[in-house]
């Protein structure tokens, strides 16, 4: 006779697997984000840098680029993807030192140029910052101390580091398994949306609530593409998408209104929303995601580093120049220029100083560890004379 049901081992919970190979398409889609919010930056922000009103000197290729605020939203839904995946394999410290190596580097130097151009170079586009910002922003926690971005695209990263933290809880957990992950993007979004609906803004905004939904997104596409299809996956997707259009067509039309004094309706955010799901599962579910190619990763690997650099100092070319160059050639000129920068930052600073920071904090935080681990040994527990003879050397 079969055993009982309650008689059963349960078998623990699948951990996902090792890491993927590297999508090609997914470096198309985070370059593509990236110029998205440059042109719109450039072209349909709320400024005068262009001698004009920007939607004014470019009154039709905005009415495209009004809608390249929903690169940030793209960004988020690729982050949940990525990142699920990239931790696969790793423990906590390895997860740490790698987020490490590869945000700071490019990072710092971005508060340092911005901290220059604010400062020094342009100091009227400082509006009220100070050099005593530099050194919160360097931490890239400065959300958290209450002091402004030295540049107002830093604002993404602060959401981006707490994704990375419940994460990294996660895997300390032991919690980076299919059930846990389903969990997790159900009742986070869903969470989000409890407390937009109440009094507790402030928690919503701490657990960054209105874009949890964009994670969870791309984080179940993951468990597709890892473990396969599933109705309960699916719907778990689909639950996502219509909060996260929900989210982004309210703040994508208030935004329009308040930074470019464009009025789009919010259905229209919503609809870019579910494409943008669309992209991801189309280039991570389909044979496309079997697509591979150099140039791909050259250009996603500049996505990081155009995000940081390419407003503050973007705006001071166009500022400069636009009395003097054509302006499709000062937009297209600028635009190369800062990508120019993005590969140099890339090839001189990501690489070797990544390299180095992340194999720093591993070997730090390893040797925290094993101290805090002698520190709380058990005191009856003796070291046997000939270990600690072995590890001496190693140790020092």
């Amino acid at each position: 006779m079969p055993k009982s049901d309650t008689l059963q081992k349960r078998k623990p919970a699948p951990r996902l697997g090792l890491p993927a190979p590297r999508l090609g398409l997914l470096d198309g889609l985070r370059i593509t984000a990236a110029v998205v919010v440059v042109l719109y930056h450039y072209t349909a922000w709320g400024h005068n840098f262009w001698g004009q009103y920007a939607p004014d000197a470019w009154p039709v290729l905005s009415v495209a680029t009004r809608y390249g605020q929903i690169g940030v939203q793209l960004f988020f839904l690729i982050s949940g993807f990525v990142i699920l995946m990239s931790l696969q394999g790793k423990s906590v410290i390895q997860f740490i030192g790698s987020r490490v190596g590869r945000l700071y580097p490019a990072y710092w130097v971005a508060v340092l140029a911005a901290a220059l151009l604010s400062f020094v170079i342009w100091p009227s586009i400082a509006d009220g910052r100070a050099p005593s910002d530099i050194l919160p922003n360097l931490t890239m926690m400065q959300t958290a101390f209450e002091v402004r971005h030295l540049d107002g695209v830093y604002w993404t990263l602060w959401v981006e580091l707490r994704f990375y933290i419940l994460l990294g809880v996660m895997l300390l957990c032991g919690l980076i398994t299919n059930k846990s992950i389903m969990l997790l993007s159900v009742l986070w979004p869903a969470l989000g949306l409890y407390l937009h609906f109440t009094s507790y803004a402030k928690l919503q905004e701490w657990i960054a609530g209105p874009y949890a939904a964009l994670f969870a997104a791309g984080m179940v596409l993951y468990l597709i593409y890892r473990s396969g299809h599933s109705v309960l996956r699916w719907l778990a997707v689909a639950f996502n998408t219509v909060i996260a259009a929900y989210f982004t067509g309210f703040k994508g039309s208030e935004d329009a209104l308040q930074l470019s004094n464009m009025h789009v309706p919010a259905w229209h955010f919503q609809l870019l929303i579910v494409l943008c799901v669309g992209l991801l599962a189309l280039c991570t579910l389909t044979p496309l995601k079997h697509v591979q190619a150099k140039w791909l990763a050259v250009a996603g690997s500049l996505t990081f580093p155009l995000y940081l650099f390419h407003q503050l100092w973007g705006w001071w070319i166009i500022e400069q120049l636009h009395g003097q160059v054509n302006k499709y050639l000062l937009l297209a000129g600028t635009i190369a220029v800062l990508m120019l920068w993005s590969y140099a930052v890339v090839r001189f600073i990501e690489n070797p100083l990544g390299l180095l920071l992340r194999n720093g904090t591993i070997a730090g935080l390893t040797k925290a560890k094993a101290a805090v681990r002698i520190v709380f040994a058990k005191p009856d527990v003796a070291i046997p004379e000939s270990k600690y003879r072995q590890s001496w050397p190693q140790s020092r």
